[in-house]
């Protein structure tokens, strides 16, 4: 009896040594089985390469858009019931996809296609040093070093290799959006008449007048989800539109500590956070965190959620250059006090509408639609090292409500660009959930893995 268990023993030693454990693979492992970690950690790394190049807004969910889609393409092969967006969006093909009967290791795939992404579109950047190029080598070195301890290194190449492969393919697609052409394009100013926006900080270019150009993800085009002010502009003490100005100055005037908290807690300037879209994608990574998401439900929620930032920005930014209308600081300098400022500085666009209204708005009725109503806690400020700040929220939509009233309080939006952005917002969000499919069956039902 003995002899036999120090046969068993020494028999289950020696296949542990010519096979160390993990590596006996005869087949991919499906990412509905590895937790939201890997998906988590390289979001939090684009975030701070968008902080720390000084990424504009509108750059900035080009970017997180981009990044999710290359772990997305990279993934979903490992997710049986979901699709590839190649072919699916404009422009873009049939992605490359794993040969059959070879075994691959799909977090590997995707760690290699979105630093492949991420450094090309970190070259277009605003001059970024050599730094922002070793930090994502660093964290592709980090990830492989992950995935060769579950998978044998001819897996874990293998995979590398489809992952570069697809990466490059979709920088392909990538340059084809009109960001490049717009890039070259001078903007002249309209003037001539009362309600047209001026620039409020002398020296400031106007910021992307030709994004609403650039190709959209979800939407058929960026007029699409358009809010029509129906404000008539007029300097009459009795108007509407004085009313809504005088809110403007009537709230600064009168700011609670609370107030100001929103005011900061959502204020996600360039340089010092990742930006709007990036302040919701934190979000997204804390809700994954806490509920315990798998990587395939992870992913999908980025794929999703940055895909409605995106084109929260692009319907945003078309609207704003089109309706040119200038902001609180502009009217009450001009009709109500002339030595006002707002809490926030003014930022160097259009007023209508509100860009935090739109996007908050977009990413409220996607996260909403995938996940339902939830409470939650945002530590956004703090995990960004940015402010000692954290809020807790009902739902999405509460949150998505403040981020918007936050301008009010900031003094940089009109009650109309506020309420009426949100509603664009949710327009957004509902045209991304319709035109992008994920997969066949309800994108709304809750813990499917």
């Amino acid at each position: 009896m003995n002899f036999s268990r120090t046969l068993i023993v020494l028999s289950l030693l020696f296949i542990l040594i010519v096979t160390p454990l993990g590596f006996a693979q005869d087949e991919s492992v499906s990412v509905w089985e590895y937790d939201s970690t890997f998906a988590n950690e390289w979001m939090l790394q684009v975030y701070e390469l968008v902080r720390d190049n000084n990424i504009n807004a509108p750059g900035a969910s080009r970017i997180y858009a981009y990044s999710s889609i290359a772990m997305y393409e990279g993934l979903v092969n490992g997710m049986s019931e979901n699709f590839s967006i190649g072919g699916q969006m404009v422009g873009l093909p049939l992605l490359p996809f794993p040969e059959e009967d070879l075994v691959y290791d799909y977090p590997a795939i995707a760690n290699a296609s979105i630093a492949t992404v991420i450094t090309g579109l970190m070259e277009e950047a605003n001059a970024p040093d050599e730094t922002t190029f070793t930090l994502i080598d660093e964290m592709r070195a980090r990830q492989t070093e992950v995935r060769l301890e579950e998978s044998s290194e001819d897996v874990v190449e293998r995979s590398l290799e489809l992952g570069d492969e697809i990466g490059e393919m979709l920088l392909e697609w990538i340059a084809t959006d009109n960001y490049g052409p717009t890039r070259k394009l001078e903007y002249v100013m309209p003037e001539g008449e009362d309600f047209m926006w001026e620039v409020t900080t002398e020296g400031e270019p106007a910021l992307e007048p030709f994004w609403g150009d650039l190709r959209p993800f979800g939407l058929a085009f960026a007029e699409q989800c358009d809010e029509p002010i129906r404000l008539d502009f007029s300097s009459d003490p009795s108007s509407t539109f004085y009313a809504q100005a005088q809110e403007v100055l009537d709230t600064s005037d009168n700011l609670t500590d609370e107030q100001r908290e929103i005011a900061r807690f959502w204020v996600d300037s360039p340089g010092d956070t990742g930006l709007p879209s990036g302040h919701w994608i934190l979000i997204g990574m804390q809700f994954a965190e806490a509920s315990d998401l798998s990587l395939g439900r992870t992913i999908e929620m980025y794929t999703l959620l940055s895909m409605g930032l995106a084109d929260a920005f692009i319907s945003a930014w078309d609207t704003k250059y089109s309706v040119n209308l200038l902001r609180p600081v502009t009217y009450i300098n001009r009709y109500q006090r002339r030595n006002w400022a707002p809490y926030i500085q003014s930022p160097p666009f259009p007023e209508y509408p509100s860009g935090h209204s739109v996007a908050s708005g977009a990413a409220a009725e996607i996260l909403t639609i995938m996940f339902g109503q939830v409470a939650f806690t945002d530590r956004t400020p703090i995990i960004n090292g940015h402010e000692n700040l954290q809020r807790e929220f009902f739902s999405f939509e509460h949150a998505a409500n403040e981020a918007a009233f936050s301008r009010l309080y900031g003094g940089i939006h009109y009650r109309a660009a506020i309420e009426l952005g949100v509603r664009q917002g949710e327009c957004v969000g509902e045209q991304v959930l319709n035109n992008v499919r994920l997969r066949s069956i309800s994108q709304s039902e809750i813990n499917l893995e």
